[in-house]
């Protein structure tokens, strides 16, 4: 059975990466509602436990439209461009509308093609042979395995996204990709 993390997400093929079952998703532009900052420079990281709490002070702020509640993800903002420019991380939900209250930042997406892993116990000893593992972690896996099975990292604007679910303990790390030519 198919989970959707983002609303309008398309499977498009079941994939293992490196031996590990992945999921190769379509997803629709998408527009992202809660909080974003960018690092100061090219070579920092934004300040991450501030933008987490200023999202989670406005949590209870309503967001127009939202769109697939019980979701809520953490969008690394062009982390893959290795320092070519300032990094940004946006903690929010996706919404249906860029009209929302001025408290909130929104932040869009284009539509792309992404391959996905569910973080799990089975996934982290796959990849990592421990226990567990960060959600962003996969990213890194994902990346570091892709070139043997066809993909690149899409620069077409789409981000590496961590998705949420907390009430029902699901993770899933996404990361852009677009088929290479061979």
């Amino acid at each position: 059975m198919f989970t959707s993390a983002v609303f309008g997400e398309t499977l498009m093929q079941k994939i293992e990466i490196a031996g590990i079952p992945a999921e190769l998703v379509l997803l629709p532009a998408t527009i992202w509602c809660g909080t974003l900052g960018y690092a100061k420079d090219n070579t920092d990281e934004p300040d991450i436990p501030a933008l987490l709490q200023h999202y989670q002070s406005n949590c209870h702020i309503p967001k127009n439209s939202p769109a697939n509640p019980g979701w809520d993800c953490c969008i690394s903002i062009d982390y893959w461009q290795n320092g070519a420019v300032p990094r940004g991380i946006c903690f929010a939900n996706q919404v249906l509308t860029e009209r929302q209250n001025p408290s909130h930042d929104v932040y869009i997406m284009p539509a792309s093609l992404y391959i996905r892993l569910l973080n799990t116990r089975e996934i982290a000893l796959a990849a990592f042979n421990r226990e567990t593992c960060e959600l962003w972690e996969l990213f890194g896996f994902i990346k570091d395995n892709m070139t043997a099975y066809g993909y690149s990292v899409a620069a077409n604007g789409a981000q590496e996204i961590e998705m949420y679910h907390h009430a029902h303990a699901l993770s899933y790390a996404y990361v852009p990709v677009t088929k290479s030519l061979n």
